[in-house]
């Protein structure tokens, strides 16, 4: 149990940082633009380079990063027309398999993620833009870095309920019953 609440704490800390660095990349992407804009049109120069950084590096971090984040805070969009009118023990196996399948979905993503920027990594992949070389393989990993914490967050989550953590009790997920008089 307390390895488990470890794990879950460095998850914490981990889905947060991603996403401080996500909405970080945001702040700097409007500041990058904006100057750039300015001084395009107040003095008919260009920052080199604004729309490979924009595309490689600010919208990745904005956009895959902090994907775990909605696991985390249990937001991902969900379907619950069924799920609503199954006995209590019933929501619980299908959480818990949606969980199961989230991991390994999340978990294979992100492996295959990881390959493909180890491959632009090896060739040194970069984008030309105003004669300028801008490396872009770096933003390849922020996809296997989000879609690996969200499959670990879910793998967690599955982990907790199974082994009764007291961090993630089952009754969360059982509504209370109406008391009848």
């Amino acid at each position: 149990m307390a390895l488990l609440k470890a794990f879950g704490n460095i998850l914490t800390i981990l889905t947060t940082a991603s996403t401080i660095v996500g909405a970080v990349a945001i702040i700097m992407m409007i500041l990058h633009v904006t100057i750039d804009v300015m001084l395009r049109n107040l003095f008919l120069l260009s920052v080199p380079g604004t729309g490979g950084i924009v595309a490689n590096y600010y919208m990745a971090a904005a956009s895959f990063l902090p994907v775990a984040l909605a696991e985390k805070l249990e937001q991902h969009i969900a379907v619950d027309v069924f799920h609503e009118k199954l006995p209590s023990v019933a929501k619980i196996i299908n959480l818990q398999f949606v969980r199961l399948v989230v991991a390994i979905a999340a978990g294979a993503a992100a492996y295959g993620f990881l390959l493909d920027a180890l491959q632009k990594y090896h060739l040194g992949s970069y984008v030309l833009e105003m004669n300028v070389r801008i490396a872009n393989w770096p933003g390849y990993f922020m996809l296997p870095f989000g879609f690996g914490l969200w499959s670990l967050i879910s793998a967690h989550r599955f982990l907790s309920v199974l082994t009764g953590s007291p961090d993630l009790p089952i009754s969360k997920y059982i509504e209370a019953k109406p008391e009848t008089e």
